[in-house]
C-alpha cells in the first residue's frame, strides 16, 4: 500500500495526552500548527496560511513525548500522512489531517534541548529486573549456577545481563502470535486498537 510521508515543522498547540488502547498499548495524541513564510516583492519575509495537524505516536514514541513535549514548544515531525472526514458537533463534515508520527523531536532552530537516553522497556515502564523469573536466572549465575542458554528468560545473557530492549508486553504479544517479521519490531497499529473508535483511559503524565 503506498502511502505518503509527510515531514512538518511547527509549535504544539494541545498538550501531549496519553491515553491506553483496547489491548493495553499507549498513544500520545497532539495537535501541531505549521505557518510557512514566504518572502515578498519588497524583500520581506510574510506569514502564509497556518495549517493544523493531529499528531498520534505510539509505544515508547507516545511515552518520550508524553513527558518531552509541552504546548507552544517547537517541534519537527515526520510520519505517514491520512486524512480524515468526521461529522462535527454542528453536524457538519469536517476534514483533519493526521500524522502517524515514527519520529517527533524539538526544532532547535529556535532553541535549547538536552537528550537523556531511555530504553524502550524503561519509556513504558516496565521494571526489567522485577520478573521473578529474571530475579532467579541472575541469582544463579551470580553464585556460578548458569542455567543454560534455552533456560534463560528472554533478553537475560550469560553475565546475567538484562537487555535494554526488554518488554514483556511485547513478548506476550509474540508468544499470540508466533513468530514472524515483525517480532523485533514495534507492534503494528492494528495491534494497539483504534483511537477514533475504542474506549481508552487517559494516563497521569510520567515525571519528567
Amino acid at each position: 500500500m503506498n502511502e505518503t510521508r509527510i515531514t512538518v515543522h511547527g509549535n504544539v498547540v494541545t498538550d501531549p495526552v496519553q491515553r491506553t488502547g483496547r489491548t493495553g498499548s499507549i498513544y500520545t495524541t497532539f495537535r501541531v500548527a505549521h505557518t510557512p513564510y514566504r518572502r515578498g516583492a519588497d524583500g520581506r519575509y510574510y506569514d502564509g496560511e497556518t495549517s493544523f495537524y493531529s499528531v498520534i505516536t505510539f509505544s515508547a514514541l507516545a511515552a518520550n513525548a508524553a513527558v518531552a513535549l509541552r504546548k507552544g514548544q517547537p517541534i519537527v515531525a515526520e510520519g505517514n500522512l491520512t486524512v480524515k472526514q468526521y461529522v462535527g458537533n454542528d453536524g457538519q463534515l469536517r476534514t483533519t489531517a493526521e500524522i502517524d508520527a515514527d519520529h517527533v523531536g524539538h526544532d532547535l532552530s529556535w532553541g535549547r534541548a538536552t537528550f537523556e537516553r531511555v530504553s524502550r522497556a524503561a519509556a513504558l515502564g516496565h521494571d526489567r529486573t522485577a520478573d521473578p523469573d529474571v530475579q532467579a536466572t541472575v541469582r544463579a549465575i551470580a553464585e556460578g549456577a548458569a542455567p543454560p542458554a534455552e533456560m534463560r528468560p528472554a533478553h537475560v545473557d550469560a553475565d546475567g545481563v538484562v537487555g535494554d530492549d526488554y518488554d514483556p508486553d511485547l513478548d506476550a504479544l509474540d508468544d499470540l502470535d508466533g513468530p514472524d517479521e515483525h517480532d523485533e519490531i514495534e507492534p503494528r497499529r492494528s495491534e494497539l486498537g483504534d483511537p477514533e473508535t475504542d474506549d481508552y483511559e487517559v494516563v497521569p503524565p510520567l515525571s519528567a
